[in-house]
C-alpha cells in the first residue's frame, strides 16, 4: 500500500510539535531554577558591594579684560580701474576715465562694457587708441585686454 503525500487526506504528524512544547517547557523550567538559586546565593545576608563615584568640579574665573582697538575704515572707491568687472560707487568711482588704449593680451584690442544693475548693457566699444569712458553710479563698467583706466580731474 502507498503513502499518501499530498491531497485532502494528508495529515502532518503531530508528535514533532508536541516534543518541541515540551523541550521549550523544561529549557524555561531550567532556566527559572537556576535564576532563583543564583540569587538565593548572593543575597545571603552580605550587603552589596560598595560603589565608588569619583566627582571632578573645575572652577572658573572671570576676568573682565578692556582693549581698545582701531578699526582701518575700508577702502573707498578707486579713482583707476584695470580690467575686470567694477561696480561704479563701490568699487570705482563715478566720472569719466581715461585709457592709453590696448595692453596687447585681447586681439581685438581694448574693450570696455557699460551695464546697468540688471546687467543689461547700456554701451560698449573697443579702441585702438587712447579711448574714455563716462560712467555713473549704480553702473558697470567691464574692460578686457586695455591699459589701466584713470579718472580725469
Amino acid at each position: 500500500m502507498e503513502k499518501e503525500t499530498s491531497g485532502t487526506g494528508h495529515r502532518w504528524p503531530l508528535w514533532p510539535w508536541l516534543v518541541l512544547t515540551v523541550a521549550g517547557i523544561v529549557v524555561t523550567a531550567v532556566a527559572a531554577i537556576v535564576g532563583t538559586v543564583a540569587s538565593s546565593n548572593s543575597s545571603g545576608g552580605e550587603p552589596p558591594a560598595a560603589t565608588r563615584v569619583t566627582i571632578t568640579a573645575t572652577q572658573f574665573e572671570t576676568k573682565t579684560i578692556t582693549a581698545t582697538v582701531t578699526a582701518t575704515p575700508p577702502p573707498g572707491p578707486k579713482a583707476e580701474f584695470s580690467d575686470g568687472l567694477f561696480l561704479v560707487g563701490v568699487d570705482v568711482q563715478p566720472g569719466t576715465y581715461r585709457t592709453e588704449g590696448p595692453n596687447g593680451t585681447n586681439a581685438g584690442g581694448c574693450y570696455w562694457s557699460r551695464s546697468d544693475a540688471r546687467g543689461d548693457v547700456i554701451k560698449n566699444g573697443v579702441v585702438n587708441k587712447p579711448g574714455s569712458v563716462t560712467v555713473r553710479k549704480g553702473e558697470r563698467i567691464d574692460s578686457a585686454g586695455c591699459l589701466p583706466w584713470r579718472r580725469g580731474t
